[in-house]
């Protein structure tokens, strides 16, 4: 894997059944704060951000969404697109983490 590819492997849970798989919020994906910096860094250099999960409709799309309301205020559409399902988890987690980010490191 080369330095441009963040991978995470991440079930594609929702809230609710979290504490079923053995996960809380807090636990539930722990790679966001390194996921966030390495999106900073690509935003910082310019780079187009590509996110891919399995089927391309929930976590990728909760991660975009996270990613483009975070730095344009525009990540609702995402969640408006029919044809996608974003993972409301994932794009608090990554949200949250990309709020964490700007604030420890502005």
């Amino acid at each position: 894997m080369c330095n441009d590819v963040f991978f995470s492997e991440l079930d594609d849970l929702d809230l609710s059944i979290l504490g079923k798989k053995g996960y809380t919020y807090d636990t539930y994906f722990p790679e966001t704060a390194d996921m966030a910096e390495f999106i900073y860094n690509a935003y910082n250099n310019g780079m187009d951000i590509i996110c891919q999960c399995e089927y391309g409709q929930s976590r990728s799309a909760g991660t975009a969404a996270a990613i483009m309301e975070h730095f344009y205020k525009s990540g609702i559409w995402i969640f408006a697109d029919y044809d996608r399902f974003p993972n409301q988890v994932v794009f608090h987690k990554v949200y949250d983490a990309l709020e964490n980010y700007k604030k420890n490191n502005s």
